[in-house]
């Protein structure tokens, strides 16, 4: 019997809770029939956050990877993204099934994080590159969402909390839609972007490294940059360490340090909203929502 992590089993039910209590119940059902219809074994889990994710082995003794989704569209919005970013430095689709919301991926080994390095200029350095390798022009047919759909879910925030949410001021959350709304209106060269490259996003194969769990967002080169400076913060100094990070990406990606600022600042105030919603610790967004303001006033003088 395959069990599931409580804190799993929690997030589920919070994020869909309409299907929750079916998913789960169905879950062992699930893991019989990918275990039978593609011939493997499916593993002990990895960590969890909002999919299931497992390594597992077919009967030739090679490895791949598998991921269900309790929303079926989720797959197909991975996969979407996944096709339209295939290149050598993307783990690749095996196989799937829309109707069941099932992944199977490449497993990329030995699998290290990018955060698992000791050198972080290097880690910022191999991400720039990534994202070199990756951005291209979206296709005029793509569905893929929009840095305006990301707006537009900021918006329902600030009205959904006219008074704040109680760790963002309405201040907060008004001025922050309002350089978002600046920043999509202002917007000239869109590309497809991975949607939340971050450290953890991308992992070692080989010598190589590899990028892994696209959102796929449609959106200017310098939004793209904004996970990485988000994650795996210090809980000190922190200005001075997305500083330097950005320091970094405007050398190699020949990007605008003004507009990843703001990007940096409205963002992080929608994601902080995200994670209020999902009743998850917010502190480190918090923290950098003050030192996008703090670095903007340095550099430029003013508060946007």
């Amino acid at each position: 019997m395959y069990t599931l992590p409580q804190t799993f089993c929690d997030t589920i039910t919070h994020l869909h809770p309409h299907k929750s209590q079916k998913w789960l119940a169905d879950f062992p059902q699930l893991i019989r029939y990918c275990e039978q219809r593609w011939c493997i074994n499916i593993h002990s889990h990895f960590t969890l956050s909002y999919h299931f994710v497992a390594p597992a082995r077919k009967a030739d003794g090679s490895e791949l990877v598998v991921k269900f989704f309790v929303e079926p569209s989720e797959s197909l919005h991975e996969q979407e993204a996944l096709t339209a970013l295939a290149g050598e430095n993307t783990v690749k689709i095996v196989d799937s099934d829309a109707e069941k919301g099932i992944l199977m991926l490449e497993k990329l080994s030995p699998g290290c994080p990018l955060s698992s390095l000791s050198t972080k200029d290097e880690a910022a350095l191999i991400a720039a590159g990534l994202m070199k390798s990756l951005w291209r022009m979206p296709h005029s047919d793509s569905t893929i969402d929009t840095a305006v759909k990301r707006e537009k879910q900021l918006r329902t925030c600030v009205e959904t909390y006219p008074n704040g949410t109680g760790l963002l001021s309405s201040e907060t959350l008004q001025h922050a839609l309002a350089v978002f709304s600046e920043l999509t209106h202002t917007s000239h060269q869109l590309f497809l972007l991975h949607g939340d490259l971050h450290h953890d996003n991308i992992l070692q194969s080989g010598e190589a490294w590899k990028i892994i769990d696209p959102k796929g967002l449609i959106g200017e080169k310098e939004y793209e940059i904004i996970p990485f400076l988000l994650n795996h913060l210090p809980k000190i100094n922190v200005a001075e360490t997305i500083d330097h990070r950005i320091n970094i990406f405007v050398k190699e990606l020949n990007v605008s340090k003004k507009r990843i600022l703001l990007w940096g600042y409205a963002h992080s105030v929608l994601a902080t909203c995200w994670l209020i919603e999902d009743c998850q610790d917010a502190a480190s967004f918090l923290r950098a929502i003050e030192a996008f303001q703090h670095l903007f006033e340095y550099y430029y003088g003013h508060k946007k």
